[in-house]
């Protein structure tokens, strides 16, 4: 009898024990941010289609979670997070997906959000790039709102719900030569890890990947000759295990007869190469056929929203001020806006101006050779790539009194250059 006791009470201790810790593994995860911002881990679905989850109610019964949904072409993660902010806050995330070995770390935005009915917003972030032979993964959340960008303490860790094998791709060894027409790029070496990165935040430690990058260097020949005039802009990384990254940020230097790229993201370092497809562009030396010059610009107040809004219904698009047709491609300029909503450092009066294709600019970059005021002043521009669609935003930095300016364009066909090739480890002196 005594014997029987014992064990229904090892028997109750046993299912308390086994309760808890089902309670406990299967408890939210929540993350809270020092604005106050409450993000909670909603769920993690994997296929082609994606529905937000279901909420738990007060009630206990669950209830729709907005109807957010995602699709992909390919099976993938995407992660649902519940965002719960104060009154007039309007932080952008995004999610830093980390390997278990805490190597490297890729980036994701939020692809789908939708209001909740308690005020909070339901966000799903589709992971084009995660560590798929990793059993779990580990999510960092970095914010950018009025107070700056800080990246979370705590982090969400999620299992992966397909991992698979990766397969063996053959490396080319370095350097490595690649053409695209009269253009010839070697790449002669490749890094990651490499220092050149501090997003700062009083978060982040020098040793996180999310402070590292990659490093390739070029060199570059056209018609034989070193061609100083062509720089990569673009790098897009996929490994064997299909994942896919594009740089988010990335600067060039010259070093010791090198162009050397230090960008961010790349992808997690393991025993199969990467597939580099990076995309060149010319920076000067432009052609007549492919450079316009247009004179007595004008420059009139405005929003910086009417320059960028122009087609969105709510106001009537101005006629061109001026057309051409560069590269086979018909481009019309409007006339330019100093804005009156938004101003720069020391008194700055920053501007812009929109250039409309009458096709998609793929594959092709459109850049401000030199832009002058009135007066003759240069006007200093942001003059960064852009990928796609048929309109251009060109945004100076410091206007003035400027009445009219004069703009000189360049419309060039960028080239494209593939690699495989195995990263190395970085080290402190590149």
């Amino acid at each position: 009898m005594k014997k029987i006791i014992i064990w229904s009470i090892v028997s109750l201790l046993i299912a308390a024990i086994a309760v808890d810790a089902y309670l406990w593994l299967n408890k939210p995860q929540i993350i809270k941010l020092a604005d106050g911002t409450k993000l909670t881990l909603l769920g993690v679905t994997y296929g082609k289609h994606h529905v937000a989850p279901k909420i738990k109610a007060a009630n206990g019964r669950a209830r729709s979670a907005g109807g957010a949904r995602i699709d992909s072409t390919n099976n993938t993660i995407v992660v649902w997070i519940d965002a719960e902010t104060k009154p007039n806050q309007y932080p952008n995330y995004q999610l830093l997906v980390y390997d278990k070995a805490n190597t490297a770390c890729v980036s994701a935005w939020a692809r789908a959000q939708s209001q909740n009915v308690n005020g909070s917003m339901i966000m799903g972030f589709m992971l084009d790039a995660y560590p798929r032979w990793d059993g779990k993964m580990i999510l960092r959340v970095l914010s950018q709102g009025n107070g700056g960008q800080r990246l979370a303490k705590e982090n969400f860790v999620i299992s992966n719900p397909a991992r698979v094998s990766v397969a063996k791709w053959a490396a080319e060894p370095l350097p490595d030569t690649q053409s695209d027409g009269d253009l010839n790029v070697t790449l002669t070496r490749f890094n990651y890890g490499a220092p050149g990165f501090n997003f700062g935040g009083g978060s982040t430690k020098n040793n996180d990947p999310m402070n590292k990058a990659v490093l390739a260097a070029f060199q570059a020949e056209q018609k034989g000759v070193t061609a100083t005039n062509w720089e990569p802009i673009r790098i897009e990384t996929s490994d064997a295990a299909g994942n896919q990254a594009q740089l988010r940020s990335w600067s060039n230097t010259r070093q010791n007869g090198e162009l050397v790229m230090t960008y961010q993201w790349g992808l997690w370092p393991d025993e199969s190469p990467w597939k580099l497809r990076v995309e060149f562009s010319k920076q000067s030396g432009f052609t007549d056929d492919e450079s316009w010059t247009v004179q007595n610009l004008p420059v009139s107040p405005g929003s910086q929203q009417e320059m960028w809004n122009y087609n969105n219904g709510t106001r009537r698009t101005p006629p061109a001020f001026a057309e051409t047709t560069l590269n086979g491609i018909h481009l019309e300029i409007f006339p330019a806006i100093q804005f009156t909503n938004q101003f720069g450092g020391n008194g700055d009066k920053p501007g812009g101006f929109r250039v409309h294709a009458d096709q998609p600019l793929d594959g092709m970059q459109l850049r401000i050779v030199k832009a002058a005021s009135d007066q003759g002043r240069d006007l200093q521009s942001y003059n960064g790539s852009s990928w796609g669609g048929n309109d251009r935003q060109f945004q100076m930095q410091n206007m003035r009194n400027t009445q009219t300016m004069t703009v000189t364009l360049a419309l060039v066909k960028s080239r494209f250059v593939e690699f495989t090739v195995k990263p190395e480890k970085g080290t402190a002196a590149q």
